[in-house]
């Protein structure tokens, strides 16, 4: 079953996802402001690796098949995910106006509902500057790279499908970069575990084994990188790709879609198990939809 908002919160459970609609808008930006900090960004190598996952690996869906070799050309993504404090500064200077309706799980008992006031200024959840922004629609990440391209140059964009699962395995064949060991996980990632079930209600079937601290977002680069040197590529928040969704690979993976269509978000979440924090989990949904478990990174060439 494709991995949208609906199925995804049957899954995981307990993760505060889910979208909204409301595109944003844009007002002309502020004169005399501040040019903002270019982001870090890693480079990555040129190189192959196999996309996708065997047909063997635990909890994996059609989606995800075939296996296939994919070839790459070096590019640079962002070491860590996009923060509150650096979308605060995109809104502050364009004056731009995001929407105000985010998917959250709250309440007691808690539900899933798309609630009126939740945005990125308020997920739902407890956040400060360096936290990764969320309730962020795809739509908003673009708004964000317009304003940053122009103020600094550059041109950034969101990583493809491909580029985003070809940093996240860093070099690995399995899973999660870190490999198997569910104690480890918590290393590597925020992700749900015991710290979500000790100090929650919430229902969590199968938790990581381990305790990372967290319950909601973490500031990002709390936990260690991977072997590309970048963080929180599986686990803290999903993070928009540039590509189109199609029900399997067809080459579409290692492109920029259009506007029309689905889009893809890949890593998973701080309220997902196991299942949803892999490497080749594929999710999907529409380019104005909002969420406090989904944000995003940066790219370029």
């Amino acid at each position: 079953m494709p991995l949208n908002h609906r199925t995804r919160w049957s899954l995981m459970l307990l993760a505060s996802l889910a979208l909204a609609g409301c595109s944003g808008d844009e007002a002309p930006a502020k004169s005399g402001a501040k040019r903002p900090r270019p982001p870090e960004m890693v480079r990555l190598p040129a190189g192959s690796f196999q996309m996708g996952a065997a047909s063997d690996e635990a909890d994996s869906a059609d989606d995800e098949r075939p296996l296939h070799t994919v070839q790459l050309q070096a590019f640079y993504l962002g070491r860590f995910e996009v923060t509150v404090a650096e979308f605060a500064a995109f809104v502050a200077d364009s004056g731009y106006r995001a929407g105000s309706s985010c998917w959250t799980y709250e309440g007691s008992p808690a539900t899933v509902e798309e609630r009126a006031g939740r945005d990125w200024q308020n997920p739902a959840l407890p956040q400060s500057g360096n936290h990764p922004a969320v309730c962020v629609s795809w739509e908003d990440a673009n708004a964000y790279i317009r304003w940053l391209n122009g103020k600094t140059g550059r041109h950034y964009r969101l990583p493809t499908e491909a580029e985003w699962e070809y940093a996240a395995k860093a070099g690995t064949a399995g899973a999660r970069y870190w490999g198997n060991s569910e104690s480890r996980a918590c290393r590597y990632a925020n992700v749900a575990d015991h710290s979500t079930e000790r100090q929650t209600d919430w229902h969590v079937d199968d938790p990581f084994h381990c305790d990372d601290g967290y319950i909601h977002t973490a500031a990002v680069g709390s936990y260690r990188p991977n072997a590309f040197g970048l963080y929180d590529m599986l686990g803290n928040v999903w993070e928009w790709t540039c590509s189109a969704y199609t029900a399997r690979y067809d080459g579409t993976e290692t492109t920029c879609g259009g506007q029309a269509g689905y889009r893809v978000y890949r890593g998973g979440s701080w309220g997902n198990e196991p299942d949803l924090v892999r490497a080749a989990l594929r999710g999907r949904e529409d380019p104005e939809t909002r969420d406090n478990g989904i944000g995003f990174r940066l790219a370029h060439d």
